[in-house]
């Protein structure tokens, strides 16, 4: 297999080769024929394969030889599913949690080469013998359900504060979705000191944030958002996350006067430093984490919460607690609930897939009001097919024409339909960009021509009228002015000949094949073209110079589809964390002892992600989890823990 490039919110991805050995004789013992055998199934960003070694009666060695899944997420499965199946021999091995579709296709691809090795369907079947699971109690000030961001910084904040604490983590690794992000926003840091950087005006940014928000969300949760970000920076490097103050805004569309964006250094090495944030409260303080342990129930007496459950490989935990802060990380992984809060509209789950909810349908259980269920961060494209392409290609070649293509501002947005739906200006903002699309239903189509095509792929968008490059991640440049696009055409045909890119030598014929109206599409492009022709857009006002004509084919129609980073909005909860009853006729009452933060906790966003600021997520998960965790353990100790003094 040949290079192989995924690519989801900026996230490079990683060729592992990972390997397990030493067999024991005992469950799985089928007949094989002796040898090494190889086999493919496919992974949550793509083909993963694995090679299998077997003797007459075992299996010897379990190794992943090639993969394209997300390092952060994927690592422990990618370690610890080959090692279950040759300790135990057998298939029926548990998937690690976070990570099921990378468990499940080491699984098949594993399974698959043992049937070749020549092992039956039925030995390779055997169910495995469930065993009741013991109950055990447990008792703590503060238990925190959820290890990401939010999670951890309530967590800290409790154990600092005197807090007996017990963290609960769904998955068999700290970070969550914050694991995954580039960077945070913060008003203030000793990095931004450093550069001469003065504090930003958290005053402003408060009044361009509620006129966004049209007054919509809660305003005395957004103070106090940026109020503490001008100390979370300096709390964090103390706690050693790595990273720097930016001199400018990553996304160029971001206002002068609000960049507060502090980049990790290695987003890669997130989740572990934020564990090393938990192992030292749990050295050093009274705490305790629970890894692969879902929260799964609230306690509750008199009306009261009193604890949660929760539910180990092997053992369910009844936890009574002062007080219960959710941090599970919001419903980006369930497709149901996004979709229903969207309207009816379908997004890629781009975010960390195993946040299904948990936190906030608890909440539910117990008649809790939402909060802006709508918002999302929804971020960045995915241009269908574009994981699917292989070759021996350069990176940059091969991620420029299975993902730059859906970033350029020189060509036409178009709908299901054939209409042209935005100035595609906005794709300098990842959040307006992919709203945009989403407006429009599931996906949308992006049109090129030939003479396009060629033109970037000899000279560079700059050759085409592109006039400032795209940033993505952690990388500065990815749709390069005066250079060529090295490739192109050859590896757009490969997604022509896959079927996933459209190609037609005229629009009608276009239309025959993608669906869009053909009139509507005709229509939609003699203006585009006669607006280009005459350098300047009527329709929408988009940049002359990024007004490409596209008088002649052949076309080919990209479908790009939205990606959805993480959910926004959750549990409604007032300016001291705690999460209220659904009942507004009385001003919404608090449910004792309860606590949200991060995307469980919703009134920060009013029906959308904001732009004012870079980095508004993640900034959020920290400052929330540490206002929750504070407020979580006044609760407990019936002490004053002020942030904000």
């Amino acid at each position: 297999m040949g290079k192989r490039v995924v690519w989801y919110i900026g996230i490079l991805l990683i060729v592992g080769f990972i390997f397990v050995g030493c067999a024991q004789d005992n469950g799985l013992e089928g007949t094989y024929e002796p040898g090494t055998y190889e086999a493919q199934a496919d992974g949550h960003n793509g083909s993963l394969s694995v090679k299998v070694e077997v003797d007459e009666s075992s299996i010897v060695q379990v190794e992943v030889t090639e993969n394209s899944e997300t390092e952060n997420i994927a690592s422990t499965a990618l370690e610890e599913i080959p090692k279950q199946i040759v300790d135990t021999q057998s298939l029926s091995v548990d998937t690690i949690s976070g990570a099921t579709s990378t468990s499940k296709a080491i699984i098949e691809a594993t399974k698959t080469a043992l049937l070749e090795a020549g092992a039956t369907e039925e030995e390779l079947n055997t169910e495995k013998e469930e065993t009741e699971k013991k109950v055990e109690q447990l008792k703590c000030d503060v238990v925190v359900a959820g290890a990401g961001g939010s999670g951890v910084s309530a967590a800290v904040t409790a154990a600092e504060n005197g807090a007996e604490v017990i963290v609960l983590e769904k998955t068999a690794m700290v970070g969550g979705t914050t694991a995954n992000g580039g960077g945070f926003f913060a008003a203030d840091s000793q990095k931004a000191r450093d550069l001469g950087h003065e504090p930003v005006d958290t005053d402003l940014i408060f009044e361009m944030w509620m006129d966004e928000m049209d007054w919509m969300s809660d305003a005395v949760l957004v103070k106090q958002f940026l109020e503490l970000s001008h100390t979370t920076a300096d709390w964090m490097e103390e706690h050693g996350i790595i990273f720097h103050k930016t001199e400018t805004a990553v996304q160029q569309s971001h206002a002068e006067g609000t960049n507060g964006y502090h980049k990790y250094d290695d987003y890669t090495k997130t989740s572990e430093q934020l564990t090393a944030m938990v192992d030292a409260i749990v050295e050093n303080n009274d705490a305790k984490i629970l890894y692969e342990t879902p929260a799964t129930e609230l306690l509750i007496e008199n009306d009261q919460v009193t604890g949660i459950v929760a539910e180990g490989k092997d053992t369910i935990y009844e936890i009574t607690a002062n007080s219960v802060v959710l941090a599970t990380g919001g419903f980006v992984g369930n497709e149901e609930m996004v979709r229903e809060a969207l309207g009816g509209v379908s997004v890629n789950a781009s975010g960390y897939n195993s946040n299904v909810g948990d936190g906030i349908n608890m909440g539910l259980a117990q008649n809790a009001a939402t909060r802006s269920m709508k918002a999302m961060v929804l971020h960045t494209f995915t241009i269908e097919g574009g994981s699917k392409v292989e070759g021996d290609y350069e990176f940059m070649d091969l991620y420029q024409a299975t993902n730059s293509l859906a970033y350029m501002p020189i060509i036409p947005w178009l709908d299901p339909n054939g209409t042209r739906f935005a100035n595609e200006d906005i794709v300098y903002d990842r959040a307006l960009s992919t709203n945009s699309l989403v407006s429009r239903g599931n996906y949308g189509w992006f049109l090129y021509n030939e003479e396009l095509l060629n033109t970037l792929e000899e000279n560079g968008a700059g050759a085409a009228g592109m006039e400032e490059s795209i940033a993505m991640g952690p990388m500065p440049d990815i749709t390069p002015l005066e250079t060529g696009w090295g490739n192109l055409t050859e590896i757009v045909q490969i997604m022509v000949d896959n079927g996933d890119v459209k190609k037609a030598d005229t629009l009608t014929e276009l239309a025959e094949m993608t669906g869009m109206d053909k009139t509507m599409l005709q229509e939609t492009m003699t203006r585009y073209n006669e607006d280009a022709s005459k350098g300047k857009d009527s329709q929408f006002g988009k940049r002359s110079a990024h007004m490409f004509e596209m008088a002649e084919g052949p076309y080919y129609a990209f479908k790009i589809t939205p990606n959805n980073l993480s959910t926004a909005g959750g549990l409604r909860i007032n300016s001291n964390f705690q999460v209220v009853l659904d009942d507004p006729e009385n001003g919404y009452t608090p449910i004792g002892n309860l606590f949200a933060a991060g995307a469980d906790a919703g009134g920060l966003y009013s029906d959308h992600y904001a732009h004012t600021i870079e980095g508004a997520a993640q900034g959020w998960a920290y400052n929330s989890g540490r206002l929750a965790g504070a407020r979580a353990t006044e609760n407990a100790l019936d002490k004053e823990v002020d942030l904000l003094k």
